[in-house]
């Protein structure tokens, strides 16, 4: 099943095809970026404007590592800006697809 692509941003990170778009999450207040690979291996959620800011990853792989098919929560270890620019989302792709050093949170966060 290929991935609707209407109304969102392409970008190529190492080979790889993304979409990415932000949209207003159903059932939070905030707004999230979502990042999809091509292949789904990746799906990233990342909500905006939180007091701590972290990364949801739902799909197969992150940081270069099978995941366990679950929502697991990271810790991200930079700054989101208010306004997202494809350069900030790429730093986000790289970060998790190459890095090792996420870390993971546990108990309660928003979304």
């Amino acid at each position: 099943m290929s991935i609707r692509s209407k109304g969102r941003r392409k970008i190529i990170v190492d080979s790889q095809t993304y979409l990415w778009y932000v949209a207003l999450d159903d059932e939070s207040p905030y707004n999230i970026l979502n990042i999809v690979s091509d292949d789904k291996s990746y799906i990233l959620a990342c909500p905006l404007q939180t007091e701590k800011e972290y990364i949801i990853s739902k799909g197969r792989m992150f940081q270069a590592k099978k995941t366990n098919g679950r929502w697991n929560r990271y810790f991200l270890p930079f700054h989101i800006p208010e306004i997202i620019t494809p350069k900030f989302v790429e730093q986000l792709i790289l970060w998790s697809t190459k890095n090792t050093d996420a870390i993971p949170i546990n108990g309660d966060v928003p979304v």
